[in-house]
């Protein structure tokens, strides 16, 4: 999996926003010093993910961007798939077609449930880490990891 500049950068700017009390804004300039982004880029960032409807912004004195809901409830799959798409299998056989309109492997191919485990792996992954989580320091996030890895991994784990 890849991750690109914009989802790196846009889930940290995320976490500033999620990072205020409840109902205080937190002002682009600021979140751009903090992450030491432009203030161009950060805007953009914000933007798509106002788009995206994980933020809202206020004008005015006390204006900034806040958070559209609880942290709790925004995951880390939520923010990916807003700011560039989460790994689909159906993305992998289009791209992936040669000379040809459609994979010439469409109908039996060994590797795409390869390609679908791993999807789903991650999916459930990224959709099992909420904004709060990420607010912790790295040992409760890596315990929170080792506790609520997907069923089949911790039952690979296991047998290990």
């Amino acid at each position: 999996m890849k991750i690109t500049a914009l989802e790196e950068y846009g889930l940290r700017c995320l976490l500033r926003v999620a990072e205020q009390e409840k109902g205080e804004a937190i002002a682009a300039p600021e979140i751009a010093e903090l992450e030491g982004l432009s203030l161009s880029y950060t805007q953009k960032i914000l933007r798509v993910l106002s788009k995206g409807g994980l933020v809202e912004s206020r004008r005015g004195a006390q204006g900034g961007y806040y958070l559209s809901g609880p942290p709790e409830e925004i995951t880390v799959g939520d923010t990916i798939r807003v700011l560039g798409g989460i790994f689909e299998v159906e993305d992998i056989c289009e791209r992936h077609t040669g000379e040809f309109d459609e994979c010439a492997n469409r109908c039996n191919c060994g590797i795409r449930p390869v390609w679908a485990h791993i999807s789903r792996f991650v999916v459930e992954t990224l959709d099992g880490i909420s904004l709060a989580v990420l607010m912790n320091d790295n040992t409760v996030v890596a315990r929170h990891l080792a506790e609520n890895l997907p069923r089949h991994e911790r039952n690979l784990a296991s047998t290990q």
